[in-house]
């Protein structure tokens, strides 16, 4: 979910939902990253996503 929707949604400012949750949101990049890498390599790419 985008950033600025999830802050707008609850009255605060993307800087503020970094702060709170910026580990949480980089953890689901990473798992992102690996989801979308495997799916190359099944689909058979010769290399993987770059985080």
């Amino acid at each position: 979910m985008n950033v600025k929707v999830i802050s707008e949604r609850l009255g605060n400012t993307p800087d503020m939902i970094y702060k709170v949750y910026g580990h949480v949101l980089k953890e689901m990049e990473t798992e992102s990253v690996a989801l979308f890498s495997n799916s190359l390599q099944v689909a058979g790419a010769r290399t993987g996503a770059i985080q």
